[in-house]
């Protein structure tokens, strides 16, 4: 679909999704793809398509710039990469990221139970064991050409892109911001409905969601015509939607200390007390409950450190009360 002349948005399907698509954008006068899509044939074959009708092929594509490092996001880099010479970017955090996953994943089965026995879920620990066989070899890092830093400009043709360092659904998320057409690629920072998964491991470092809360803000006051998503369907109500994200926000923090305001839980207590979107806590899968627990910890771990509540660890599990 034409967005601008020269800025164009690809559908890349994903099957056995609900979100249906990945969006990525191919700005044609620089032959730059933001974003690939998840590495699968259909994919890869639908990239092709929509390049075709615009006179392109896989090998034209010069630079890559995801905005993150998740599947959906990134999956046929190395296939187009083996067609040509494109230039992969990324924040520097990527770095980071990938150096601390070759420490921790090759105990990520065990990593993985203790975090669910520590998180208070230790009742559902024995259904993990049907799926470790889905916990695969550590991914191969990417090589990276070059390292974006926040507020750089990247001049590329016909286009200058601004880039903002948006922690907080991955580390490495950046947006990219066309003050020229006040266009910005949001990835998957900021969703049109949908509010973005911020989660946190018991073996992280880092407080997620103070580090989302804070990125909002750096792309709050951007004049914006138009919001390009990762997903779902572009939009318009940049500042809007940004302020319904700290609403939301707000509110589950309050949810949470409702949770334990008649004594102290663990995580997944307190999880089954919030009033998730997709689907109530008795209705949720194994992966489920584990998704929405890990949020649950990024809440909790943010109220932690605005003193808020009070964490304790008593036989090995995480327990919360009220400060």
């Amino acid at each position: 679909m034409l967005i601008k002349e020269g800025i164009f948005q690809f559908k890349i399907p994903m099957r056995f999704n609900p979100l249906g698509y990945t969006f990525c954008y191919y700005l044609s006068d620089s032959k730059t793809l933001i974003d690939t899509g998840i590495n699968a044939k259909d994919a890869y074959d639908a990239l092709e398509k929509q390049l075709t009708v615009l006179n392109a092929k896989i090998i034209d594509i010069e630079n890559i710039i995801p905005t993150h490092f998740h599947g959906d996001h990134v999956g046929l880099i190395d296939l187009i990469r083996q067609k040509g010479n494109s230039k992969l970017y990324a924040h520097q955090s990527l770095i980071d990221k990938q150096n601390k996953e070759k420490a921790y994943w090759k105990d990520l089965s065990r990593l993985s139970i203790e975090e669910i026995k520590e998180m208070g879920g230790g009742d559902i620990t024995p259904l993990f064991g049907r799926f470790e066989n889905s916990i695969r070899p550590p991914p191969k890092p990417f090589n990276i050409d070059k390292i974006v830093e926040d507020n750089q400009i990247l001049k590329l043709e016909n286009t200058n892109l601004r880039i903002f360092w948006t922690p907080g659904h991955a580390r490495e998320h950046i947006c990219l911001y066309d003050a020229n057409n006040r266009i910005l690629f949001s990835g998957d920072h900021v969703l049109p409905k949908i509010t973005s998964h911020v989660a946190m491991h018991t073996w992280g470092e880092r407080d997620p969601l103070n580090d989302y809360l804070t990125s909002l803000k750096k792309i709050n006051e951007l004049s914006v015509k138009i919001v390009l998503p990762g997903h779902e369907y572009n939009f318009t109500n940049l500042s809007e939607r940004v302020n319904q994200l700290h609403v939301h926000h707000k509110s589950r923090c309050n949810e949470i200390k409702d949770a334990i305001t008649k004594g102290e839980k663990t995580i997944y207590q307190i999880s089954s007390r919030v009033s998730w979107d997709s689907r109530p806590w008795p209705e949720m899968d194994f992966w489920t409950k584990r998704m929405a627990a890990t949020e649950t910890f990024a809440h909790l771990f943010y109220l932690k450190n605005k003193n808020e509540v009070i964490e304790n660890k008593n036989d090995g599990i995480l327990y919360y009360n009220l400060a």
